[in-house]
């Protein structure tokens, strides 16, 4: 019964990650559809309008492109608030078993609590252990359910002490201490990458300022004869490009800074790129 049981459960935690998967790939394919009809209008319709045409290529770039990205990064965002409570869980059973409790009783205890986006989790977890699954091979399912690496190793070494012959609530007390003091110096790495991250944006901002002042005040004033209108019209389209082609690239390099991953950039290169393309827009 046991194996009948386990077989359904990792086909259901297989058709789970199979719809996620599916739901990535029809938003893609929805939001590049609907980007290249933007595009295809746009080509011809508004090739002799510059400010039109560029807004309207932007608009395309952040439907088919931002919009999956934001997607992404909502998934990752909730897999990492998954990985910091899962910490808290294992350090509240510890407690528990410290208390006098057995490791089942400590855990049904601690999924009464909340964890946010994890208490599914621990909910099914006291469940699973109530009907008599072993911890280890619970723990096992939670990790390759969630897919992230750095859970699937805290795992790994949980089952891995406890098989040597480790108490286990001795074996949670030290990955719980460990976990921690990984999570304190990500927290300190944060807070001190923080003013670089704020350095990113002044750095992009003064570039703004930089390409609006040159293209309000410095273009106008140039005299180059007949080819003066021509310069006035090209240089500032140029400059309204750079501004975009920047904010993307500044928001992916304060992203990789600030979280460690290029998706996490995908809502700072989004950001810059709008509030330049505003600004240049209405300034310049």
């Amino acid at each position: 019964m046991k194996f009948f049981k386990r077989k359904k459960e990792v086909k259901k935690e297989k058709k789970k990650r199979e719809k996620l998967e599916l739901n990535l790939l029809n938003l893609t394919i929805i939001t590049v559809s609907i980007g290249l009809i933007i595009l295809s209008i746009n080509i011809l319709y508004f090739t002799d309008h510059p400010d039109i045409f560029t807004t309207l290529n932007l608009a395309v770039a952040i439907i088919s492109l931002g919009i999956p990205l934001l997607y992404r990064y909502s998934i990752f965002s909730k897999y990492k608030r998954i990985e910091f409570m899962f910490t808290h869980f294992l350090r509240d059973i510890t407690n528990g078993v410290n208390t006098g409790m057995t490791v089942t009783q400590a855990i049904r205890s601690a999924a009464k609590n909340d964890y946010g986006d994890f208490t599914p989790y621990a909910k099914e977890m006291a469940a699973k252990i109530t009907w008599g699954i072993s911890l280890e091979k619970i723990l096992e399912d939670f990790a390759n359910k969630i897919g992230s690496a750095n859970l699937k190793r805290t795992v790994s070494t949980i089952n891995e002490a406890h098989k040597s012959g480790g108490t286990i609530h001795t074996v949670l007390d030290a990955v719980v201490e460990t976990t921690q003091g990984i999570e304190k110096i990500k927290k300190e790495r944060s807070a001190s990458i923080y003013a670089q991250m704020i350095n990113g944006y002044i750095i992009y901002f003064i570039f703004l300022g930089v390409m609006i002042g040159i293209s309000s005040f410095l273009v106008p004033a140039f005299q180059v004869g007949e080819s003066e209108g021509e310069l006035q019209a090209v240089l500032p389209e140029l400059f309204r490009n750079l501004v975009i082609i920047q904010g993307i690239f500044a928001g992916i390099a304060v992203g990789k800074m600030a979280e460690g991953t290029f998706i996490a950039g995908a809502k700072h290169s989004l950001a810059l790129t709008a509030i330049g393309y505003s600004a240049f827009i209405f300034f310049a």
